[in-house]
Order: structure tokens, then sequence, then C-alpha cells
């Protein structure tokens, strides 16, 4: 990967390797660590490809976000798609503020979006408005935690790659 990736606009990956078929929620003992070493964005393949008429990014106003969202805003891959821009937990004047500068922001390159707060665990959050709105794309960043905090404590990524079953674009 690192010999292509300066070359690359985007990484591809699938969500699983060879065990596939054997352990369904498992995830591919490769994936985690392309995502970490990875500059560029990573697309995480669904099983089974369905047209993406929406998509929805996980917004937590930190760096990866930004980075989704400017990454989007400055570029031409959603043309014409609806956006959900989501943040979870409870609201207050800052995540309002920096809600709503990404979605003028976005808005701004042309985007019809969907802008809101919605309170609870995020990983339930975002699966539950996934299912609920059929959302074709999950944008989110990536692993802001280091690997022994993600170890003891889990992943909201590792656990929306399991439990989406859409392709997920993961900015770092």
């Amino acid at each position: 990967m690192q010999e292509f990736e300066p070359e690359a606009d985007l990484i591809l990956i699938g969500k699983r390797g060879e065990a596939a078929d054997f352990a369904s929620l498992h995830l591919g003992s490769n994936l985690e660590r392309v995502v970490r070493a990875s500059h560029k964005p990573v697309l995480v393949a669904s099983r089974a490809f369905k047209p993406v008429s929406s998509f929805l990014i996980a917004y937590d106003g930190g760096p990866s976000a930004e980075k989704a969202v400017d990454h989007i805003a400055g570029g031409h891959l959603f043309p014409g798609l609806a956006c959900r821009l989501l943040m979870t937990g409870q609201p207050d004047a800052a995540m309002k503020a920096k809600l709503e500068a990404a979605a003028a922001k976005l808005r701004a390159a042309g985007y019809d979006v969907t802008a809101g707060i919605e309170a609870g665990q995020p990983d339930a959050v975002i699966a539950r408005i996934v299912e609920q709105e059929g959302i074709g794309l999950l944008v989110m960043g990536a692993y802001g935690h280091s690997r022994i905090r993600t170890l003891i404590i889990g992943s909201t990524t590792t656990e929306m790659i399991r439990s989406c079953l859409i392709p997920v674009m993961l900015f770092r």
C-alpha cells in the first residue's frame, strides 16, 4: 500500500479477508492497520453493491471529521447526493456552532445538507439513522484513539464497519 498510496486518491479495501464466510462479524486482520497507516481516505466496501443516493457524515468536530468535511466540500465525490450531517451526544453551544459551520461549508459546495444532533451512544445512534433513513454510504473519522485505548474500551470505527451493511469511508 505504501508504494502505491502517493499516486492514489483513495484506498479501497474489503471488510474481511479469506475467512469471511466463516466469521461474518469479524473484520480482516489488515483493515485497521491499513486505515491507521493511510494518509488518504479509505473506502471499506460492503459485500453487496447498491447504488448510493445519500450519505451520512458522522461528525464529532474533531480533526478527522473536519478532514472528511473539507475533502467532500472541496471535491466532486458525491454530486447530487443528499447529505446527512450527524453529531451525537448532549448538544451544547460549541457543538451546535461546529455542526452549523460544517453544514454551511457543505452547502456552499452545493450539497443538500440535513444537520442535527442526536442524544445517545454514537455507534447505536449512527446505526439506527443509517437503517431508518436508508443511507447508502457512511463517512467518518477513523480510530481517533490509541490502539491500547481501543483494545480496552472498544472502537466506534470498528463497530460501525462491523454493523453497517453499507460502504464506510474513513478519514484520519
